[in-house]
């Protein structure tokens, strides 16, 4: 995750160009490396259990058209305390927000689903509620989708595939920014 105030485009790494290719080959690597770094991660930490710990009672809405990438995050920051409802169409999240748009304390959206535009979400979910934090995951981050998350009101770029950390570290910012 980078601060987009502070996004240094020439970090990309190279061992992801292969993942270009083809879309659904990249999503499933990251829904793999995912996989994979939350099963080792999560047996060798300990779980917290204090019911004050940094997601308790907050609510994070995940949208992304790669439902095991979902899943993936959902179960991850669940085990963080967070409560999370995961959408695999945006629309369907667009109205979820517009029907009940205090029932959630950040929104976290893929970039690129089919036949919509992570950065609509943005926009659409800051006209809804303006203060709600928003973070928008891509794989890929041009200067071109920077200045549009920028515009459209986006605290945070997450890139992916990465450090299942890195995501739950900038969930918890987001949410708790008084904490860090």
């Amino acid at each position: 995750m980078k601060d987009l105030s502070r996004v240094n485009h020439e970090s990309l790494p190279l061992q992801c160009a292969p993942c270009f290719v083809s879309a659904q080959l990249y999503f499933n690597v990251f829904a793999l490396h995912l996989w994979l770094t939350l099963t080792l991660s999560t047996s060798r930490q300990p779980q917290p259990t204090h019911p004050f710990f940094l997601g308790a009672h907050k609510h994070v809405m995940y949208v992304d058209d790669d439902q095991a990438l979902v899943s993936l995050v959902q179960r991850l920051l669940r085990r963080r305390g967070y409560q999370v409802t995961g959408f695999l169409d945006p629309r369907e999240a667009t109205q979820a927000l517009r029907q009940n748009p205090f029932a959630y304390d950040l929104l976290v959206t893929d970039y690129n689903m089919p036949g919509y535009c992570g950065v609509d979400l943005v926009r659409d979910s800051k006209a809804i509620r303006p203060d709600l934090p928003v973070a928008l995951a891509s794989g890929y981050v041009t200067a071109e989708i920077e200045a549009q998350a920028i515009a459209a009101g986006a605290l945070a770029l997450i890139y992916k595939p990465n450090d299942v950390n890195e995501l739950c570290e900038t969930v918890d910012r987001l949410i708790q920014p008084q904490q860090f």
